[in-house]
């Protein structure tokens, strides 16, 4: 979240090239991370949940992994709508608009995950 949080600074109705460019290789290390935490949950995480005898870990471990399923494929789009720093200083108000709510979703996803998917799991070790 802290490289979203760099990023939102820079957000608004105009966006430098020079600026969109660090914008974008932030994006790019950000798209890496989020794809190693979803790679943890889907080979560690959920499986050892969904195994578990606890029925409200199986159903959060169920929940969760569909939720960010889609939450996953948001993000994808919305990486592949933003594919260099030409893009997102040529249309920097609609990147503004959606970089929010792409950053407010996985804010809000880790929040959750935090206060009540790990505690769960945790309990289970």
């Amino acid at each position: 979240m802290q490289i979203a949080r760099d990023i939102n600074q820079q957000l608004g109705p105009v966006i430098s090239e020079a600026d969109a460019t660090t914008i974008r290789r932030q994006l790019s290390k950000m798209h890496g991370l989020v794809g190693l935490h979803l790679a943890m949950e889907d080979q560690s995480l959920y499986p050892s949940m969904l195994k578990s005898t606890d029925q409200e870990a199986r159903s959060l471990a169920q929940n969760y992994m569909k939720e960010m399923g889609d939450l996953a494929s948001a993000f994808e789009r919305y990486m592949n709508s933003w594919k260099n720093g030409g893009a997102i200083s040529a249309n920097a108000a609609e990147f503004t608009e959606q970089s929010k709510g792409i950053f407010n979703a996985l804010s809000k996803r880790i929040h959750r995950e935090n206060t009540l998917l790990y505690p769960v799991a945790d309990a289970l070790l």
